[in-house]
């Protein structure tokens, strides 16, 4: 089983960011938060053992040490874990303590932290609530010195006024850190966000971000070799939670804004606090059976190794047959490949995914 947890507190705003958040912290709306958690936890029925937990935001990191210390027992008594169970957090530099980190090290063993940049002015440039690069790595070594080692990097490039220079830099000081994952993911405009609002704001073409993206494939191949289109990982560090959600398995969301999938149906939590806590249903996301196939299949060729089809198969108890048109025609015009029982995506079907989503649906 897999779960997703949605902590939905920041200390602000980020310009850049889509994400639903909540742009204060206080004890009373945790409190009600948690118990909403704990009384959805008891509703749900599963007696699979959790292989893989997600705890997203927001700022998960954000709460005092008293809140997380309840957050995580909550877990403990909820639900049974397998023995190798990977328990990721989201963590900001910024919010990091020592007292956290040792009490992160009691219960988690993966934690992605998002720098963006090590850059004071392209962080300037997105909106970013934190501006200073220092306390990244002051963050990563407090997580290790708290027996941490599975840490991960989140950067952002094709940044407003970034060229090749900067993104060399940043990922130069990343790599110093020696995270076991990185995920480096191009600036999107998104919609209602303040920096898609701005009208002056500058961005790099669509040729140089692409040429950032095989930059970055390139300089990390040795150390973090690209597993997915925008994340990059130390031989046995891939995110087994994100492995999974790609590749049509079954996940569980809990708290606002968070997804579900059950292997046939998709609903989304809605993306308020106050709803979700009043009982708010879900949106479900209802569409035919062969779309939803194609959208498991498409997923799955976000990751370098593909599909096999017999673990298609497996997954969704149905062939490729309805699909097989379309892939045909992905492999001439280059963008798929197929080597026995296996198909992928080609480097320029990773680059041009999105090409290939629209194909396939």
């Amino acid at each position: 089983m897999n779960l997703y947890v949605h902590v939905p507190f920041c200390r602000g705003k980020c310009a850049y960011c889509a994400f639903y958040s909540e742009s204060r912290f206080d004890k009373s709306l945790w409190s009600r938060y948690l118990s909403e958690l704990e009384r959805r936890f008891a509703a749900f029925s599963c007696d699979e053992p959790v292989k893989t937990l997600y705890i997203g935001g927001g700022t998960p990191t954000l709460p005092p040490v008293d809140c997380l210390k309840s957050f995580f027992a909550l877990f403990r008594s909820s639900f049974p874990f397998a023995p190798d169970a990977e328990i990721s957090i989201e963590c900001n530099p910024e919010t990091m303590s020592r007292e956290k980190a040792e009490l992160l090290a009691g219960f988690v063993n993966r934690v992605s932290m998002g720098a963006q940049s090590f850059s004071p002015v392209l962080l300037e440039a997105i909106g970013r609530t934190s501006k200073d690069p220092g306390k990244i790595g002051a963050a990563f070594r407090m997580l290790r010195s708290a027996g941490i080692r599975n840490i991960g990097l989140d950067l952002m490039y094709a940044l407003p006024g970034e060229d090749m220079a900067l993104l060399k830099r940043d990922l130069d000081s990343a790599l110093e850190l020696e995270p076991t994952h990185l995920s480096a993911y191009s600036l999107t405009l998104e919609e209602g966000t303040a920096l898609a609002e701005r009208k002056s704001l500058q961005v790099p073409s669509d040729d140089l971000s692409a040429e950032m993206w095989e930059f970055i494939g390139s300089y990390t191949a040795e150390i973090l070799p690209r597993y997915e289109i925008s994340n990059y990982a130390k031989g046995d560090y891939e995110c087994r939670h994100n492995q999974a959600v790609w590749h049509g398995e079954r996940y569980f969301g809990f708290g606002p804004a968070a997804c579900s999938f059950d292997g046939v149906r998709r609903w989304t939590e809605p993306a308020s606090l106050n709803g979700w806590l009043a009982g708010v249903p879900a949106e479900e996301d209802l569409i035919p059976r062969e779309t939803r196939l194609a959208e498991i299949f498409m997923m799955g060729l976000r990751t370098v190794r593909g599909w096999r089809i017999p673990e298609f198969k497996e997954v969704t108890g149905n062939s490729l047959r309805c699909l097989e048109r379309k892939i045909a025609r992905l492999e001439e015009n280059g963008l798929l490949l197929r080597e026995g029982d296996v198909i992928r995506a080609t480097r320029n079907g990773l680059l041009f995914w999105n090409v290939i989503a629209e194909e396939l649906l």
